[in-house]
């Protein structure tokens, strides 16, 4: 019995400290990235354009439900964004694209 409870102690605090998982698939998402012509405006190593900023290093700024809404809408979030609203994103392309850009943890090197 003893070790039941303490199995079953373990099992929660694993599950309770457990990362959550991302809804999405990085690869979908990188495929959406560029359907969706997300490099006219961003960079990922140094590739795309220079209007909205690289994207190296987001993963590690940024959260998924920020992203999300960011992507979605922008002026949600930061009033003074030039980005432009993608409200009508589907919801799974949304996760695959939030699940690439949460890979993109390191900053481009200089």
């Amino acid at each position: 019995m003893k070790r039941l409870v303490v199995a079953s102690l373990a099992l929660a605090l694993t599950v309770g400290l457990a990362p959550p998982l991302l809804a999405g698939d990085a690869g979908a998402g990188a495929a959406a990235y560029k359907a969706n012509k997300c490099s006219m405006c961003h960079q990922i190593a140094g590739e795309g354009g220079k209007m909205g900023g690289p994207l190296d290093g987001v993963g590690a700024k940024r959260d998924a439900e920020w992203m999300k809404k960011y992507i979605k809408d922008p002026k949600s979030v930061e009033p003074g964004a030039k980005m432009k609203a993608y409200p009508s994103i589907a919801d799974k392309d949304l996760d695959d694209l939030v699940a690439y850009l949460l890979t993109l943890k390191a900053e481009p090197k200089k």
